[in-house]
């Protein structure tokens, strides 16, 4: 039959993948190149760290320095009360001693004798000095607690944004994986196609020379209408793949990307390697320190324990003492000499409260929170640990399927090449040919969809591991 020279003609198309003049090799590592720069998630994510400067910056403006002035007037029936010209600088400090430097100016026929001020003087009076908490405020108080806060959401915040690129990174590596797949469908089915329309053609050329019977030239027709099928499903299969891939394909502007008709995915070395069961343990001790979801219930664990060291100083009674000098008086020529036993103001603040139900509450729903805290860490050491494994497990199995499924595949390949010598001896006919072919195209798919789960699976792992940016490099840093 002239039916075996045609296919041993196209059995080379059918068995390689033949790439499009001028097209364009895109591995999974351009695409996360150009995700890290472009895409609109990533970039979010990265506004984490922004997140976390903006929220240290506002706390430390309880520490920021302080102009205040009022100015009061009273006049009646054409008398002037008072005239109160007020202004104070206060400079709050990291240690609880906060200056302060206070500028009168005051006047008036009845003007509160506590505020009055020389006439010689023109009214003016300054006074500097200090506050000073030695009960509750002493070693810390509110604003520090903040402040401290404030610096541990940092570790909070770089945990959400590895979370948050992990995961879009590895959404991408499966629609990269699911676009391979099917490409190499696409053109399997296609090199599939063109051999049923030879086939076809030749079997019915040999049918017209009385070489081939009738049914013969049914079932190649029918075979060329399944394959016909087949390409229009993988034809359809890989442009949604193209499209789901697409989502994640932006410009520095902004602006989506589409992939170009000419492009098609290639299978690449990369450092995800299936790691040695010691590199795994590696893995797992590395996970177990420094896991994202474990950084983020570390961070409110430390961060609950400040509060809680605020909350035990809020126990003691609150006990203020304050100096300021009264450097007075003054005038254009300058300052005379601080009067250090007569000129200055000297105060004390007690207060607290008789059952301190507040306080101890307080304290009571911070040790619960931290409890919590604890358990939710031990399970999800536990959780992580055994998610692990399961992962671990299953990305060695796939690894053998993988293999196992192309060793299958290459056997039947050498049973169709096999069909087709038969075909030539005259040993075999038509139907058997499409039998074979049948189960190598099925055999040839089974192997890409081993092989793609396997290589979707080495991607899982740094995931799961929480490895940032899905890369083992953090293991060495």
């Amino acid at each position: 039959m002239r039916v075996k020279w045609i296919i041993l003609f196209l059995l080379p198309a059918f068995t390689g993948f033949s790439q499009v003049p001028d097209s364009v090799a895109l591995s999974l590592g351009d695409i996360f190149a150009l995700a890290k720069a472009n895409h609109p998630i990533i970039r979010q994510a990265k506004l984490q760290d922004d997140m976390a400067v903006a929220e240290l910056l506002y706390t430390k403006g309880q520490f920021d320095p302080k102009v205040q002035s009022n100015y009061n007037v009273k006049n009646l029936n054409g008398t002037e009360y008072y005239q109160k010209f007020n202004n104070a600088l206060k400079i709050p400090t990291w240690f609880p001693l906060d200056p302060k430097i206070e500028v009168y100016r005051n006047q008036g026929a009845y003007l509160n004798p506590e505020s009055y001020v020389s006439s010689s003087q023109d009214y003016w009076q300054v006074a500097a000095g200090v506050s000073l908490p030695i009960g509750k405020g002493l070693f810390i108080d509110e604003r520090r607690m903040l402040v401290t806060q404030a610096r541990l959401y940092s570790g909070l915040a770089q945990a959400e944004k590895i979370k948050l690129i992990n995961k879009t990174l590895l959404t991408i590596s499966k629609s990269y994986w699911d676009w391979y797949l099917a490409y190499k469908k696409y053109e399997l089915t296609s090199s599939a196609i063109e051999i049923a329309r030879e086939v076809l053609a030749r079997t019915q050329l040999d049918y017209g020379f009385g070489e081939a019977a009738v049914v013969d030239t049914i079932q190649a027709k029918i075979t060329y209408q399944g394959r016909q099928t087949d390409f229009e499903k993988a034809k359809l299969e890989l442009l949604q793949s193209q499209l789901a891939l697409s989502i994640h394909l932006w410009s520095e502007e902004g602006i989506p990307l589409e992939l170009s008709s000419g492009s098609f995915p290639v299978s690449e070395d990369s450092d995800f390697m299936v790691p040695s069961d010691s590199g795994f343990q590696t893995l797992v001790e590395w996970a177990l320190n420094n896991h994202p979801d474990l950084q983020k219930l570390s961070t409110k664990r430390d961060q609950l324990e400040v509060e809680q060291r605020w909350n035990k100083e809020s126990l003691k009674p609150e006990l203020n003492l304050s100096y300021s000098l009264i450097d007075a008086p003054f005038n254009a020529d300058g300052f005379e000499s601080p009067d250090w036993e007569n000129n200055y103001k000297l105060g004390v603040d007690f207060s607290i409260p008789i059952l301190l139900r507040k306080e101890r509450g307080k304290i009571q729903k911070n040790r619960v929170y931290q409890e919590q805290i604890e358990f939710e860490m031990s399970q999800t050491r536990l959780t992580l640990s055994n998610q692990l494994q399961s992962t671990y497990a299953e990305l060695k199995t796939n690894q053998t399927l993988a293999q196992q499924f192309s060793n299958m595949s290459q056997g039947y390949r050498q049973l169709f090449e096999a069909e087709i010598f038969n075909l030539e001896s005259g040993e075999s006919d038509l139907f058997k040919l499409n039998i074979q072919q049948e189960k190598y195209i099925g055999a040839q798919i089974k192997a890409l969809e081993a092989l793609v789960k396997f290589e979707k699976m080495r991607y899982q792992l740094p995931y799961e591991v929480g490895l940032p940016y899905l890369s083992y490099q953090a293991l060495y840093e």
